[in-house]
């Protein structure tokens, strides 16, 4: 199963991308490459090298005994510990759900990372977005205290406005500096995980429109199934603690606990001199056969048991409540979207309705313009706009909640879900 997935995961995620894909895309696409998921690929392929176990055997040992440093009286033992009554059948089972197990854990790491990607970029854009506001309203703001300062010998002047305008001013600045500093810092690690010659930034270019996201989510299937990536993580994993459970019940059933056969050297030497002195003499006494019954009530066997029944019953009330949760996760994720969608929409009739801009150019056509009007004009129009743009990224980032909770994230074949054109990831 791991060369299957290993083929598919790493065609689709490690595959070196051309430049017809985004920046995004090639940011995400990086994500097999992260030194965690690596690690537990590598540990897969580990799992494959030593999966083998000696059947009926658990454990073998040679011992070699000398006395007094005479090595023609050495003692040669072979002690072997057999399994328990079919404990080799529930050892090979265990094994098998191991690696299985490892392979959805690979998915779902693999889909936790992608996701952390998905987020990480939303709130960089968002950031962006802020950054860019701010620089504005800085322009805005900085023209607002040079009219105020030219009015000061007015009879309209009030200090008050210049101290705020002012302290609004300093705000400003420091948040710009801020969210730039966040953004710029987001570029340089976003390139090092990228790590071609490609080039590129933070941008919106070709994001997946509002409309394309309310036509997706009455297009597709919105439910939690048995193929959701978190689910099977933990089914899996649930399988693999019964079978756990199901080994150590085995292992309990076991009733000879070793079988040694010894070989004394210096016995065999003793039997000799025995014979060439004529005495009774008997070369049988140079082996030695031991075996080892186990009590069943006085060992804490049973101990162990209970804890493995007790771990395997709690992950499936575990699997159990958490089918539970991420249905009515999905279902608060799709109203909170649905809810950020008519704010948006909203935001679109009122630009429509006041046409801000329209007013601002009429205003401007009249004689007599007061620049201070023209300013809070201007500041009312960049404000709404930030606004509207924070709910179009609160719209992504539940968009890729749905996507991530509903299993969708990581189904093959692996798309990019913010970009417009649903760009294939490989």
């Amino acid at each position: 199963m791991i060369k299957i997935y290993s083929f598919i995961l790493l065609a689709i995620l490690s595959f070196p991308v051309s430049s017809e894909h985004s920046f995004l895309g090639r940011f995400l696409a990086s994500t097999a490459k992260d030194s965690v998921i690596v690690s537990q690929r590598n540990h897969i392929k580990k799992l494959d090298r030593t999966s083998f176990s000696m059947p009926f055997i658990g454990d073998a040992e040679v011992r070699i005994r000398n006395r007094a440093f005479d090595f023609g009286g050495q003692r040669y033992t072979l002690k072997i510990e057999p399994r328990g009554i079919g404990e080799t059948k529930a050892l090979l089972l265990f094994k098998k759900s191991q690696k299985q197990y490892e392979e959805k854990h690979y998915r779902y790491m693999l889909n936790e990372f992608l996701m952390l990607r998905y987020i990480y970029f939303i709130d960089m854009l968002e950031r962006k977005s802020l950054a860019d506001g701010y620089k504005e309203l800085i322009t805005i703001y900085e023209d607002r205290i040079n009219v105020m300062e030219k009015l000061k010998n007015s009879t309209d002047f009030d200090m008050t406005d210049l101290i705020k305008a002012e302290k609004d001013l300093a705000k400003m600045l420091s948040e710009h500096i801020e969210e730039s500093q966040e953004v710029s810092t987001a570029n340089r690690y976003m390139q090092s995980q990228i790590n071609d010659s490609l080039g590129g930034q933070i941008d919106t270019a070709g994001l997946i429109t509002v409309e394309a996201i309310k036509k997706e989510l009455d297009s597709i299937e919105l439910k939690i199934d048995e193929n959701n990536i978190y689910l099977s993580d933990l089914e899996e994993e649930y399988k693999l603690s019964r079978l756990r459970y199901d080994l150590e019940k085995a292992q309990a059933r076991k009733i000879i606990s070793f079988l040694e056969f010894s070989y004394d050297y210096g016995s065999l030497l003793d039997e000799y001199a025995r014979r060439d002195a004529l005495k009774n003499y008997n070369l049988y006494n140079a082996y030695i056969f031991e075996l080892g019954v186990k009590i069943p009530w006085m060992s804490n066997r049973n101990d162990d048991v209970s804890r493995r029944q007790i771990d395997f019953l709690r992950d499936r009330e575990e699997y159990l409540s958490l089918h539970k949760e991420m249905t009515a996760k999905i279902d608060k994720d799709v109203s909170d979207l649905q809810a950020y969608i008519e704010r948006y929409e909203l935001f679109n009739i009122r630009e429509t309705e006041a046409d801000a801009e329209a007013s601002l150019k009429k205003y401007l056509e009249m004689s007599g313009v007061d620049p201070l009007v023209l300013l809070t004009i201007q500041e009312s129009l960049v404000k709404n706009r930030m606004e509207k743009e924070k709910v179009y990224f609160s719209i992504l980032r539940n968009y890729i909640y749905i996507m991530d909770v509903s299993g969708k994230l990581t189904q093959e074949p692996i798309r990019n879900f913010l970009s417009g054109q649903y760009e294939l990831l490989e």
